[in-house]
């Protein structure tokens, strides 16, 4: 009864995603529901005209960094440079030029400098809808830095930074490569991806519906979560951890060295060889959970 309750719960959430996705635009109307419009025959076919354009701005460098963002793109790298350097990409798509050069002009990014933070928040304007904009940012930031990052619709990519992360999308994948510190990860569709990274204190993963693939070393606390997708570990093999796993419909696979106690739906023990780095809480609902080596 508990698997039959987890399926029906899945597949709902599937249906969910979907009238989200049809909502946005990313995914066409089943013509099977559209509600059937007579045309006059005389009537051309309507164009939509797409424009874009590209602007640059800068802010002193602060030790946090403050991004909203509800349409597009957030890519963070951090480098050699001593202010915060932003390129905005933003585009606008219409039935007419008109209406779309409208709606570019009323995308706006507000830069706001405070004494240990800057605040970046992208704005749009009211879309009808069979109308598109979205605003990408491309920053880069000195390379220590804390990072808090909201999206509406849209990805994360942080890139060589080492700091405080904090990362919310709400349709978008998250991103991380050679990033090192403490991190909050969230998606509710999407998937998460971490590569040559290195966690501190606290780490937290959550995909409500989205796979989660980590190859890194983990935090001294770390929390890893899905309802609905995949939980892949990749760990150093000089490096173990006390794991405590559950996989409510699913499948479980311990490739590395084990010493515990596994179970058709859970998983107790330490893994791996070598340092124990931390701890290791993993929650599945609908998914397979694998560690390797």
């Amino acid at each position: 009864m508990r698997k039959l309750a987890i399926t029906i719960t899945a597949l709902l959430l599937c249906a969910v995603t979907a009238l989200m996705l049809m909502s946005v635009g990313v995914i066409p109307v089943p013509e099977a529901f559209r509600r059937p419009v007579e045309q006059p025959a005389a009537l051309p076919a309507a164009h939509h005209s797409t424009l874009h354009e590209s602007t640059k701005y800068s802010a002193e460098g602060k030790p946090r960094l403050v991004i909203d963002n509800p349409r597009g793109n957030i890519l963070v790298r951090g480098a050699a440079v001593e202010q915060v350097e932003i390129t905005m990409f933003v585009e606008a798509s219409a039935h007419t030029a008109q209406r779309a050069q409208e709606i570019l002009d009323g995308i706006s990014l507000a830069v706001t400098t405070l004494e240990e933070e800057n605040r970046l928040l992208v704005s749009m304007p009211r879309l009808e809808p069979d109308e598109q904009a979205r605003a990408d940012l491309t920053i880069w930031v000195p390379g220590e830095m804390d990072l808090e990052l909201r999206l509406g619709l849209g990805n994360v990519q942080v890139t060589s930074i080492q700091g405080e992360l904090q990362a919310y999308t709400h349709l978008g994948d998250i991103d991380l490569q050679d990033y090192e510190g403490s991190a909050h990860l969230e998606t509710h569709l999407g998937d998460i991806h971490v590569d040559s990274s290195r966690f501190t204190e606290k780490l937290t993963a959550i995909s409500h519906l989205g796979n989660i693939n980590i190859a890194a070393s983990l935090a001294q606390s770390s929390v890893l979560e899905t309802a609905l997708g995949d939980l892949h570990l990749h760990l150093p093999a000089d490096e173990s951890y006390l794991l405590e796993g559950t996989v409510e419909l699913g499948s479980i696979h311990i490739g590395v060295p084990f010493d515990g106690e596994q179970h058709e739906h859970s998983v107790q023990g330490t893994i791996g060889q070598g340092e124990r780095r931390g701890s290791i809480s993993a929650r599945l609902a609908l998914g397979s959970f694998s560690v390797t080596k």
